[in-house]
C-alpha cells in the first residue's frame, strides 16, 4: 500500500488533493456558469455527507479521510476514463440539442467501472 506511512495530516492533505481533482474534472461537464459553482459544491457535499456518516457511525482518525479520498478520486478517474462519451453529450448540449438518454446497459457499464476504480484506488491505497 503506498499510503501505509499517512498521517492524518497526509490523509487531510490526499483528501483536499481529490477534492480538488474531483471539481476540476466536473467543471468540463457544465455547460454554464451557475453550474460552476454546483460543479465546486459537490467535493464539498461529499465531505459534509462524509462527516455526518462518519459520527454517526463512530468512525474517527484516518478512515473518513480514506473514505472521502478514494471516493472522490474514483469519480474523478471515472470522468476521465468516459471522457469521449462526456465530451459527446455535452457537444450536443452545447449545440442546443437534448443528451442521448443513458440506456440501461451504459448505466450499470458506468457503475461498474467506478466500482471497479474505487476497488483498485482501496489496494492501491
Amino acid at each position: 500500500m503506498l499510503t501505509s506511512t499517512f498521517s492524518v495530516t497526509d490523509w487531510w492533505i490526499a483528501a483536499i488533493v481529490s477534492g480538488v481533482a474531483l471539481a476540476l474534472a466536473v467543471q468540463s461537464m457544465v455547460t454554464t456558469k451557475r453550474d460552476k459553482l454546483k460543479a465546486v459544491l459537490l467535493p464539498l457535499a461529499g465531505a459534509a455527507c462524509m462527516v455526518v456518516s462518519s459520527a454517526a457511525k463512530g468512525y474517527e482518525g484516518k478512515t473518513p479521510l480514506m473514505l472521502f479520498t478514494a471516493t472522490m478520486l474514483g469519480l474523478a478517474v471515472t470522468r476521465v476514463v468516459f471522457a469521449g462519451y462526456i465530451r459527446r453529450q455535452v457537444d450536443l448540449v452545447r449545440s442546443g440539442k437534448p443528451m442521448k438518454e443513458l440506456t440501461g446497459k451504459q448505466a450499470v457499464l458506468f457503475f461498474l467501472t467506478f466500482t471497479a476504480v474505487v476497488a483498485a484506488m482501496a489496494v492501491v491505497l
